[in-house]
């Protein structure tokens, strides 16, 4: 089945897909804001300690060493780290040392403006793409910074996630629609740069919920739409490598450029509940991200996921091995493996937070706390 057949007018008319659309654009970037706690199974191997060897941001002072909202952190091949921030609307530019360079867009609908972004990628050749809805696809900017050209492929629901296989080739994860009403899915699927349509299905998920189920109770799909977001990486040589949200089962699998598969490995882990404490706080937060992106509260009462979810982020580490990071600590903490996947040993950043975000890169981890107690984002490169 192709994209095109997975989207239908049912996507359109169905009442839970109107409602679908509008917590997707009211919400979008809020994806990884579970808690995150405890021990895992199998950490027998040795432990390494990452050190935070820079911070950027501060809570007053000039705009450019403060954040609205990070929504996604990246670097690129020519040593810089590209903060995309949610309120603000635009990229901030940073040097290795924490030095800003300089600011990509603003808020607007003019050429190279952004609305409501949703993700950011780094092509192999220095481009740097925004995933905006609001163009419905694509804004890109090129090596040197300045704006290029919008690239406009889906009418609805543009990829959230985007991982680079070559110039040409890019792993999408889309949350879709489907020809019944009542299903709407995840993919994971290699698309040809300006096409809408996916060459390769790799990989989907769905959730089956009646009308009537949502308008009961609509927290399922709220947390199947918003919080369970997949987050792929991938490597200098065109492999892609993923995890399944799953709060139950421990699976990484990886493909290669033609979408052939390369890795898929399984670990014994035990689930892990969320506290009372985690949940109070979980619909708290899901409550005041709702007012401040929408202008009100949500209208019912919000039930997270009991469990956590055993992986929260995969890639390509600054060893070129692939880092796991486990999704039910407080604190950030790595598996690491070969590209067999054979466990090598395993890194923390030995601070706990309520949600920390991370994102794996070659050069470090980016990390930062989506909600901090002290009321204000720092950008943590932890190595």
């Amino acid at each position: 089945m192709t994209a095109g057949e997975l989207i239908s007018s049912a996507f359109r008319s169905s009442p839970t897909a109107r409602l679908t659309a509008l917590a997707l654009c009211a919400l979008a970037g809020c994806g990884n804001s579970d808690p995150v706690p405890e021990e895992s199974d199998f950490t027998t191997l040795r432990i390494d300690t990452l050190d935070a060897i820079l911070q950027i941001g501060r809570e007053i002072g000039d705009s450019t060493e403060t954040f609205g909202s990070i929504l996604i952190a990246r670097t690129d091949d020519q040593g810089r780290i590209l903060v995309l921030d949610e309120i603000s609307a635009c990229i901030k530019v940073y040097d290795m040392q924490g030095n800003f360079v300089q600011q990509l867009s603003r808020r607007g609908n003019g050429p190279g403006e952004l609305m409501h972004p949703q993700g950011m990628f780094v092509m192999p050749d220095g481009r740097i793409v925004v995933t905006e809805p609001n163009s419905n696809g694509f804004v890109v900017f090129n090596e040197s910074l300045a704006f290029q050209e919008e690239v406009g492929l889906w009418a609805e629901n543009p990829p959230y996630h985007v991982t680079p296989i070559t110039n040409d080739l890019i792993l999408g994860c889309r949350f879709e629609g489907s020809q019944d009403p009542e299903v709407t899915r995840h993919t994971v699927a290699i698309y040809r740069w300006g096409e809408d349509e996916y060459t390769d299905l790799l990989w989907k998920d769905s959730l089956g919920i009646s009308d009537a189920d949502f308008y009961r109770d609509p927290s399922p799909f709220y947390v199947f739409a918003w919080f369970e977001l997949y987050s792929p990486g991938g490597d200098s040589e065109g492999n892609t490598y993923f995890a399944p949200v799953d709060p139950f089962e421990y699976r990484v699998m990886g493909w290669d450029s033609s979408g052939t598969e390369i890795l898929n490995f399984t670990r014994e882990i035990t689930p892990v509940a969320k506290t009372d404490e985690e949940l109070e706080y979980e619909i708290a937060y899901v409550d005041d991200y709702f007012r401040l992106r929408g202008g009100s509260p949500l209208p019912f009462e919000f039930q997270p996921a009991p469990y956590k979810n055993t992986i929260s982020a995969v890639g390509i580490g600054p060893d070129q091995n692939l880092w796991v990071r486990q999704g039910t600590r407080t604190d950030i903490f790595f598996d690491v493996y070969d590209l067999q996947g054979n466990l090598l040993h395993h890194c923390v950043y030995p601070r706990e937070s309520r949600n920390w975000a991370t994102e794996i890169t070659p050069n470090g981890i980016l990390a930062w706390e989506l909600d901090p107690e002290e009321g204000f984002q720092k950008l943590y490169l932890l190595r």
